[in-house]
């Protein structure tokens, strides 16, 4: 009896890649909840972070980034798990047409948000999963970014104008 599945297609192999992914990934979220560890993606700082971030952000342009340090999302946590592994049986047809897209064409550049060194992904959540199971190292992507507010203060000093008609002092930063 052959135990190794055979595959007519590229479309068939990847829908298979993506059924095994997934059934670990629901391993693993059993498995976090018997022990209590977190399985859950991380979601983007909500408003009890919010004093900590600036909300100045801060478009940095089109870099590419490690995979790795994509950490979590603005909203599709429930469709994935921390290691973006698919929870979701309809995320199938988005998935596998991201494997192939890459295959053949390469991607468009994900949008994530940085804060400090994380990243968080706004647009592209299937590319970056497929990137995960794939082993790729570097994503390109679009970045916003979002600085402390303690980096982001000023220091301001008075200076007196040097101009005979006026008497007046100037803040400069």
């Amino acid at each position: 009896m052959n135990m190794v599945p055979s595959f007519t297609n590229l479309r068939s192999f990847v829908s298979y890649q993506f059924t095994v992914l997934r059934m670990r990934a629901l391993r693993g979220r059993l498995w976090s909840k018997l022990s209590g560890e977190p399985s859950e993606l991380v979601v983007f700082p909500g408003d009890n972070e919010r004093s900590r971030i600036s909300p100045n952000r801060k478009l940095v342009g089109v870099q590419n980034i490690r995979v790795a340090d994509i950490v979590g999302t603005l909203n599709r946590e429930t469709d994935f798990d921390m290691h973006f592994r698919p929870l979701k049986k309809h995320n199938l047809a988005r998935w596998v047409n991201a494997y192939i897209l890459h295959e053949q064409d390469g991607w468009s550049p994900i949008v994530v948000h940085k804060v400090r060194e994380e990243y968080f992904v706004e647009d592209g959540h299937h590319r970056v999963s497929v990137a995960r199971a794939m082993g790729i190292d570097y994503i390109e992507a679009k970045v916003w970014d979002y600085s402390p507010r303690n980096q982001q203060i000023k220091k301001y000093h008075w200076v007196t104008c040097t101009e005979k008609s006026s008497a007046k002092a100037y803040v400069t930063g």
